[in-house]
């Protein structure tokens, strides 16, 4: 009787990883600097306290547009040096962009 080597073959599962969705922003919080600030710090107080407490760091960052007189907020998300990234909704319509700016640019920033 012949004998035949027997093959093992190890079966490998994959690795699945879970991926979550990232959350969708509503319309009101897209055309809202404000509202996005507060989705994403929901302590975050009325502007008019922000306005009254700016600091020279915080966690939401403020500009002011003497020409059109509107006041502006922002979701710091990173520092490096004297440069400043942040997340924000409503600057380019109603949508979420990130951008890079001078810490000279602000008015001031909130620290929670």
């Amino acid at each position: 009787k012949r004998e035949y080597p027997t093959l093992v073959q190890e079966i490998v599962e994959p690795v699945v990883e879970e991926v979550k969705p990232k959350p969708m922003l509503s319309y009101d919080i897209l055309s809202n600097c404000y509202a996005y600030v507060k989705s994403v710090y929901p302590n975050t107080p009325g502007t008019v306290h922000i306005q009254a407490n700016l600091s020279d760091s915080g966690e939401i960052g403020v500009f002011y547009y003497a020409s059109s007189g509107l006041w502006h907020y922002v979701v710091v998300e990173s520092v490096d040096g004297d440069m400043i990234t942040f997340s924000e909704t409503n600057y380019q319509g109603h949508k979420k962009s990130t951008r890079t700016m001078p810490r000279a640019s602000f008015v001031g920033f909130y620290d929670l």
